[in-house]
Order: structure tokens, then C-alpha cells, then sequence
């Protein structure tokens, strides 16, 4: 009777506090520091100091070098020159033969226009606008990588922050556990087995809880990587780690890819170039006509200089380049072919991303449901299994597996939530519509 009465008061004791602990809530973070930092401030820090986007607008820029170097053949050429040379030797003035020296003058502007070339300079023209189209997309490609990038390292320091806290929450119900225990054993109600098997819980929960660390530490050197920043010591990101997104059907998602997917339209933009290059190619075998002049002056030092001009209009036709022509063209259609088959893979790509970020987006939507039914289950089992243990009726053993499942049910339905929010970021990435 007397340890039945000592069993009851220590179950009075115990019990609020276990169960207090058990309140953990799965979808909710703790109240927001004063520098808490948004998900939109860190994209565009990624998008200010990621080195990769220098690398793109260093393709871009040089694209619209070239085309102004394309370009500027349409305008005249002007040059100048002007020298000057000392002449020295023996000379022969009627009978008498000297030596001595003399200087010679010149000076002079040429311009060259060309007038028509059919369509050699309007084709690379042409191609070149397509190259800067391309980097432009390019570009665009790149800076939309960099922010689904943000959102990943995003989310996965969320999701660390949140395991740490269901590890952080099951250490202390472990230390819950092995107190209860440690109290019945002395009181002589529970054998020594339930203690040393409580202390074995509290020691895999610390190892858990450490790890947790360590992961924290590693999203936060993903974040910094990507948005190519240090963060302050005492930074927090705000949590948005939940479901507020809408569903997009797999028809409408495919649309928007082909229409808005910089990858295809930088690919499109390729086989427009080198369409127009291998036309440029081919124009190669017809004539130039151009039309030049020039003004020079002349004149040996002491005379005054004497000037004069001409100007006129050039045909030139390549008849033999030593086959270079003809190997232009091949060249020209060996490019085209790849940039068409490139074309079409990324075509092949785009229809895979889109339907695998739409599957997974589907699976994280089913798992977070049924992890968020699995977390009050293993809630309720270890309700349970607390009482039991408390009563006599129930084992140790059997509240370190509840203890256990509720942790691993909460870092599930953590894991569901992060997956889900991935995957929209990352079908949106696959339409091209990520901002």
C-alpha cells in the first residue's frame, strides 16, 4: 500500500511537467529579433555580390561590344597619316657631284565607304543582335539560379533552426524521463534497467541536439555563399517555413516554360545567329563595292608642299581562297547543327524539370498532410505512454520509443515543409518565372 501510495505522489509531480513538454509546436517559430532578415533582403544581396552574375554581364557586355564592332563597318572609314623622312647621299647636279642630306614631307586623310556588299554585313549584323539577345538570357538564366539558390540555403537554415528545436525539446523531455526514473528506482518501484536506459536517451538526444548544431552552422555557410556576404553574429532569418502557395496544374506550368524559360530562349536566339552566320557565310563568294577617296600633301624641306587628290569606286570579287570559303560555310553548318541540337535538348530538359518539380511539388503537398497527422498520433502515443509508466502499467522502454517517434514525426513534418517550399521554388525556377 505504501508504495502504491509513493508511485501516485510522484506521478502528481512528474507528470505536469512531461506533459508540459510535450507542447512543442511544429508549424511556428520563436518571436522575431529586431534584425531579423527577410527572404527578399537576401536575394538581393545574392544578386548585388554573387560573383556570378559579374560573369554573365561580362558575357553580355562583351555580346554588345561585338555587335557595335559588327556595326561600325556601315559607317565611313577615316584615317590619317603624315611622316616625315631624312634622305641623305651623293647626288649629281649637272657636272658636279655633292653629298649631303635632305627631308621629305607627307601628310594625308583617306576614307573608304562601303556602298554594297549584298548582305554580308546586314546577316553578321543580324547574328550579332541574336548573341545579345542570348547573353541577355543568358544573364537572366543566371540571376534566376542565384535566387532559387537563396530560397534553398533559405529554407534549409529554417528547417535547421526547427530540427534544433525538436532536438532541443527532446533532450529536455529525456531529462524529464531520467528524473521520473531515477525518483522510482529509489523509491523502489522501477528496477535499475529503466534508469540506465533513461541515461542512454539523454545521451543519444545530445548527440542529436549536436549535430543540429553543426547543421545550423553549415546552412549559415550555404547562405553566405550564395548571397557572398558574412552575416552578423546575431542575425535571424524571418520563418516562412509553411504552406502558402498555390497549386499550379501541370498544363499551365509547361506554357509558361516554353514561353518564359530563359535557357530556351537563349537557345532560340543561338540557332537564329548561326543561321544568319551561315548565310554571312555563304555571301562571302559575292562581291564588294565601296567607294574611297583621299587628300595628300608632299614635299621636300626647304619647298613649300604640293598636294593632291583622288577619288573612286571599287569592285573586288574573291575568285580562289585557297578552298577558306568553302570551308567558312561547312563550319557555319556544323555550328548550326549543334545549336539546333542543343535547342532540342534543352527543349527535352525543360519538359523533365517541369514535370519533376510538379511531382515533387504533389508528394511534399500529401507528406506534409499526412506528417502533421503523424505528429499528433505520436503526440497522443506518448501522452499515453507517460501515463502508463507513471500508473505501473507501462515500461521504460515504451516511453523512450514514444519519445522518440514524436521527434521523429516533428523532424519529418519539418523536412515535408521544406521540400514542399523547394520544390515551388524550384518549378518556378523551371518556368522561368521566379523573381
Amino acid at each position: 500500500m505504501m508504495e502504491t501510495m509513493k508511485k501516485y505522489i510522484l506521478f502528481l509531480l512528474l507528470v505536469p511537467g512531461i506533459l508540459a513538454a510535450q507542447a512543442l509546436p511544429v508549424t511556428e517559430g520563436a518571436a522575431e529579433p529586431a534584425d531579423t532578415l527577410t527572404l527578399e533582403q537576401c536575394i538581393q544581396t545574392a544578386l548585388k555580390y554573387n560573383p556570378e552574375i559579374r560573369v554573365s554581364e561580362g558575357g553580355l557586355e562583351s555580346a554588345q561590344s561585338n555587335l557595335k564592332l559588327t556595326r561600325s563597318v556601315l559607317f565611313p572609314q577615316i584615317s590619317g597619316t603624315a611622316g616625315v623622312t631624312r634622305n641623305g647621299g651623293t647626288f649629281l647636279l649637272g657636272n658636279i657631284v655633292r653629298s649631303g642630306s635632305f627631308d621629305s614631307y607627307t601628310a594625308g586623310l583617306q576614307a573608304q565607304q562601303l556602298i554594297f556588299d549584298f548582305g554580308k554585313t546586314y546577316t553578321r549584323l543580324s547574328a550579332s543582335s541574336d548573341l545579345v539577345r542570348a547573353s541577355g538570357q543568358d544573364l537572366r538564366a543566371t540571376r534566376e539560379d542565384i535566387i532559387v539558390n537563396t530560397y534553398v540555403a533559405y529554407y534549409s537554415y529554417l528547417a535547421a533552426v526547427r530540427v534544433r528545436e525538436v532536438d532541443t525539446e527532446t533532450v529536455l523531455q529525456a531529462e524529464d524521463h531520467l528524473h521520473q526514473a531515477q525518483a522510482f528506482y529509489r523509491a523502489g518501484t522501477v528496477p535499475q534497467y529503466d534508469v540506465v536506459n533513461a541515461e542512454v536517451t539523454v545521451a543519444n538526444a545530445n548527440v542529436n541536439l549536436i549535430q543540429a548544431d553543426n547543421n545550423i552552422k553549415l546552412a549559415r555557410i550555404q547562405l553566405e555563399n550564395v548571397i557572398g556576404r558574412k552575416l552578423p553574429d546575431s542575425f535571424a532569418l524571418r520563418d516562412i517555413l509553411d504552406v502558402a502557395h498555390v497549386d499550379i496544374s501541370m498544363e499551365a506550368a509547361m506554357e509558361t516554360a516554353i514561353n518564359s524559360r530563359p535557357e530556351l530562349l537563349a537557345s532560340q536566339a543561338q540557332v537564329q545567329a548561326n543561321k544568319a552566320l551561315l548565310t554571312s557565310a555563304w555571301t562571302a563568294n559575292l562581291p564588294n563595292i565601296s567607294a574611297s577617296g583621299s587628300y595628300n600633301w608632299r614635299g621636300l624641306a626647304p619647298t613649300p608642299l604640293y598636294s593632291g587628290w583622288n577619288i573612286g569606286v571599287t569592285l573586288s570579287l574573291p575568285i580562289f581562297q585557297g578552298f577558306a570559303l568553302d570551308a567558312g560555310i561547312d563550319q557555319a553548318k556544323a555550328n548550326l547543327k549543334s545549336a539546333e541540337a542543343s535547342n532540342d535538348l534543352v527543349m527535352q530538359t525543360l519538359y523533365l524539370d517541369v514535370q519533376q518539380q510538379e511531382f515533387a511539388l504533389q508528394e511534399a503537398t500529401q507528406r506534409i498532410q499526412a506528417s502533421r497527422k503523424l505528429v499528433q498520433q505520436a503526440e497522443e502515443a506518448l501522452r499515453l505512454a507517460v501515463g502508463e509508466y507513471n500508473s505501473g502499467t507501462g515500461s521504460a522502454l515504451q516511453t523512450t520509443d514514444a519519445q522518440v517517434a514524436l521527434a521523429n514525426a516533428r523532424i519529418t513534418y519539418i523536412q515535408s515543409l521544406y521540400d514542399y517550399n523547394v520544390s515551388y521554388a524550384q518549378l518556378e525556377r523551371a518556368m522561368g518565372v521566379i523573381k
